[in-house]
């Protein structure tokens, strides 16, 4: 139902589009609303020039604190959006941008963002608790739980694995 909406709401605002500017137009004039629509694309222009090494200077150092970088790349994503809104000609996506400017309502938008996607994504944790033996010597008594997981790299081509001394399968790499 939310795709229903969605997909009517992309289709109809065009329309609306339109018709805000022609009665805007009527209203105060063709040269005011033409400045307005131009102030408002000179004002996106500017915040997505600004936003992109804002982004990654914020992102190295939420790395470097030992923090996660997803607030940091959400809040500069969600920037970038509100400057390409304000780009793109029209009052419903300048208001839209506007709202997406501000401190508080950017957050809220970036939590049920990452709270849709943890809800439809498809995870599985493994975690293994250490019972002693040799392998609490390696990682020490105060280590943890260890995450057994499994990953792929994009854009790496795939080398054949091969059987290590402990019998786990290693990924031979050669350059």
């Amino acid at each position: 139902m939310t795709r229903l909406l969605l997909g009517l709401g992309l289709v109809a605002l065009p329309f609306v589009e339109l018709a805000l500017l022609v009665k805007t137009g009527q209203t105060i004039g063709l040269w005011p609303t033409l400045g307005l629509l131009m102030g408002a694309a000179v004002l996106g222009g500017a915040i997505m020039s600004r936003q992109g090494l804002t982004v990654a200077r914020r992102t190295q150092e939420a790395v470097a604190a030992g923090r996660p970088p997803v607030g940091p790349v959400l809040d500069g994503a969600l920037m970038l959006l509100a400057g390409a809104l304000l780009i793109t000609p029209g009052f419903v996506t300048d208001a839209i941008a506007l709202a997406l400017l501000i401190p508080p309502l950017r957050r809220k938008v970036g939590r049920t963002i990452v709270r849709r996607l943890v809800e439809r994504a498809q995870l599985q944790v493994k975690v293994h608790k250490s019972t002693g033996g040799a392998e609490e010597g390696v990682a020490g008594k105060d280590a943890g739980p260890i995450i057994e997981g499994e990953f792929v790299r994009l854009g790496e081509k795939s080398q054949p694995s091969e059987e290590g001394a402990d019998g786990n399968r290693t990924q031979s790499r050669s350059r």
